[in-house]
């Protein structure tokens, strides 16, 4: 039964699940930073091996733990971290990812994802708010920034043969040297919401060395840090009162302000009933 009152959220909370990362140089202002495999609590994140057409989540070691609840839903009920930089903490889930992607081709790479879990916005598989991008666990040697980069993807009706892309130029592009952490979204095709899977991934130019991930993950919120070492928090209202469905997989992606290297401390508490 859904929470539904004030007195319930708090009734329901559980014990807060600390964070502490240490990352290291971000790739550049504005890009959005996996803190996935990055030292710390939890402890850094071993890079996925699964295959082309990837693997569904239910749990992952390096993510922030996650417990079902008894009987009940779930929600977010505070977010809390403070760093030593300006920028914005962006929590997710982790739905699927994938290995075997050759960086030095240009031409599609098929990729024929199997099915998300259940946990798009409505809970279900259809891919409503499910976001896709690609992440980079070991640095690429690429000379330039890469623009022309897409997917092939069936949206959220169903409706086959979408093409998402990356931006134009940085930070919305695949950058030069990407540093690992680094996560490039894809666009969506006009009149489209999330993505229900991948077909195919057309780098378009060599990366030349390095690997890298295609990753699809559920925004679940966002947290401004506006000054350096002074903690921000968001709670059940602010934050939207989210619902974080059984079996979420919660893990961080960084926007950056400055490309020096960031500490966090923090932490993420549920509640349930």
């Amino acid at each position: 039964m859904a929470i539904t009152t004030l007195d319930g959220v708090i009734a329901g909370m559980t014990p807060p699940q600390m964070f502490l990362k240490n990352g290291g140089t971000m790739e550049g202002v504005g890009q959005l930073h996996s803190l996935f495999y990055t030292a710390g609590r939890p402890g850094a994140a071993v890079a996925p091996t699964p295959g082309m057409a990837g693997a569904a989540l239910t749990t992952y070691a390096g993510q922030i733990p996650f417990t079902n609840p008894v009987s009940g839903n779930s929600y977010l009920a505070r977010l809390q971290a403070n760093t030593n930089l300006v920028g914005t903490l962006v929590l997710c889930d982790r739905l699927w990812h994938n290995s075997g992607i050759a960086v030095t081709t240009t031409t599609a790479q098929t990729v024929n994802s199997v099915a998300w879990p259940a946990r798009d916005s409505g809970g279900l598989t259809n891919g409503n708010n499910i976001g896709v991008a690609l992440e980079v666990s070991t640095a690429t040697t690429n000379a330039a920034a890469n623009s022309t980069m897409s997917i092939s993807y069936t949206n959220q009706a169903g409706t086959a043969g979408k093409t998402g892309n990356v931006g134009a130029a940085i930070p919305l592009a695949f950058p030069a040297t990407a540093v690992a952490g680094t996560f490039v979204p894809f666009t969506f095709a006009a009149g489209d919401t999330g993505v229900r899977s991948i077909q195919t991934i057309t780098l378009a130019v060599s990366l030349g060395a390095g690997t890298v991930h295609l990753v699809a993950y559920r925004e679940l919120a966002r947290l401004e840090i506006t000054a350096a070492n002074i903690g921000n928090a968001i709670d059940a209202l602010t934050s939207g009162f989210v619902r974080m469905y059984d079996n979420t997989v919660p893990y961080l992606l960084w926007v950056p302000s400055a490309t020096t290297a960031v500490q966090f401390q923090g932490s993420l508490i549920v509640t349930q009933g």
